[in-house]
């Protein structure tokens, strides 16, 4: 793993820590984008994708009759390790509708008893997993990643309903969520021949999750939802899969909370636009229109909620474009 995503985690922690100090607050968002603007990407490098995918939807098939049977189903540990690794399969019949939905099905079937929930919590948060070939341009890890983060919103949000069966360690949880968002890039959506990568679609599910958590410090969503605004606003690739509806849902339901939320949010938005009007100049790009259009939807999305902050909306509603 790249010693940058160490020292990365390194400054979150301490960042974090301040926040919860009380001595950052309003320079949160621009000191985590400065850690963002550090990170130095990488050329491709090979991927070593899980092969073998023959055996296991043998797998599969085994898991699913002993589900469909009599008898209480149970999955060993080395079997969870083998359907963890073809979440990184790059066959969308292995990785989501195979692997995905079988942990799911096992999951709401109370077959992983509270020893292999917390085992799978600890391989999904793990750096190898979510931090796989991150910094380089778009490539096939990514499956992996989402599907890891997708799946950690499962268990989150299982966690929320059964406390007492997921020991659900939320310091390392926040972290690795924080760090992933300083580090993910890849927008695409739906990929022929290979499925739905949709990062953001996951990590925007994960977020969600834990808004519900009543365990989650106010401080630790705080720190979540600046690390999501800091990534989005540098995203120079469209988001056009109708991830940015589900990220108005997150954030209107967050900043309904607390008003605390409500006025971080609020300032985020007028930083946010302030950092437009300074850079309308060098629009004329595609990562410029990108980064432009990308912001219009998601203002858009958070404006249809009926539910949206008054005074949010009031300041959505009553600032100009620059770029209109």
């Amino acid at each position: 793993m790249d010693e940058q995503i160490g020292m990365l985690q390194q400054n979150l922690r301490a960042l974090q820590q301040q926040l919860r100090q009380g001595s950052v607050y309003q320079s949160l968002g621009p000191r985590m984008g400065q850690l963002i603007d550090g990170v130095r990407r990488h050329r491709r490098t090979p991927i070593d994708l899980p092969t073998e995918d023959d055996q296991v939807n043998d797998l599969l098939d085994a898991i699913h009759q002993r589900l469909a049977g009599t008898q209480p189903a149970t999955v060993s540990l080395a079997e969870l390790a083998t359907l963890l690794e073809h979440l990184r399969s790059v066959d969308p019949r292995v990785r989501y509708t195979g692997v995905h939905f079988t942990l799911y099905d096992a999951l709401e079937a109370g077959v992983f008893p509270p020893n292999q929930l917390n085992w799978l919590m600890d391989q999904l948060l793990s750096d190898q997993r979510l931090f796989d070939h991150v910094l380089e341009p778009a490539n096939q890890a990514v499956f992996g990643r989402s599907a890891a983060i997708s799946f950690l919103a499962t268990l989150v949000h299982y966690g929320n309903d059964h406390p007492e069966r997921v020991t659900i360690d939320y310091p390392r949880l926040v972290q690795q969520v924080a760090t992933y968002l300083c580090l993910e890039t890849d927008t695409r959506g739906f990929i022929n021949g290979q499925g739905w990568a949709h990062a953001f679609t996951s990590v925007t599910a994960l977020l969600t999750a834990l808004n519900d958590s009543p365990a989650l410090p106010r401080a630790d969503k705080l720190f979540l939802m600046t690390a999501f605004f800091e990534r989005f606003k540098r995203l120079t690739t469209p988001l056009i899969y109708g991830e940015t509806d589900r990220m108005g849902n997150y954030l209107v339901a967050l900043t309904n909370r607390h008003p605390l939320y409500e006025d971080a949010c609020l300032q985020a938005l007028k930083r946010w636009r302030h950092q437009v009007a300074m850079r309308r100049r060098s629009v004329e790009t595609a990562a410029g229109w990108n980064r432009y259009y990308n912001r219009q939807r998601l203002l858009d999305a958070m404006q249809l909620h009926r539910d949206l902050s008054p005074q949010i909306r009031a300041y959505l509603t009553a600032a100009i474009d620059f770029l209109a």
